[in-house]
């Protein structure tokens, strides 16, 4: 990815997180990185999902000029990709996998709009 794309993903992931902020996710990771198996781009937790904590992996897409297509960026090759990620960070933070609840949520972006989809998997 060359800085021109860094630059504007980074930029859809801090609207993205201020986004949850003002909803009132607590933000524990952003862009978590696992050796180069890949990212996930916010870790955060709801506090008003199931009332009680919830881990949520969050996939941030981008796209200027359509959420449409920030959405289909979104495939079954980076579900499995996230899946995996979450297996391995659950792990490394010592979280039992059968008793930690979590979920997965996109947020597309556009030049003019946000859209939250919860639950992707």
């Amino acid at each position: 990815m060359d800085e021109n794309n860094k630059s504007i993903g980074n930029r859809g992931e801090c609207r993205a997180t201020s986004y949850l902020e003002e909803l009132g996710y607590q933000i524990l990771e952003r862009n978590w990185r696992w050796s180069n198996k890949g990212e996930i781009d916010i870790i955060a937790i709801d506090p008003n999902r199931f009332r009680k904590k919830y881990l949520i992996f969050i996939e941030v897409k981008y796209r200027a000029w359509s959420l449409d297509s920030a959405l289909r960026a979104v495939g079954y090759e980076k579900i499995q990709q996230l899946k995996t990620l979450a297996k391995v960070y659950l792990l490394k933070n010592k979280l039992d996998l059968n008793k930690t609840c979590f979920s997965f949520d996109v947020i597309a972006i556009s030049d003019e709009k946000l859209r939250h989809i919860k639950d992707i998997v």
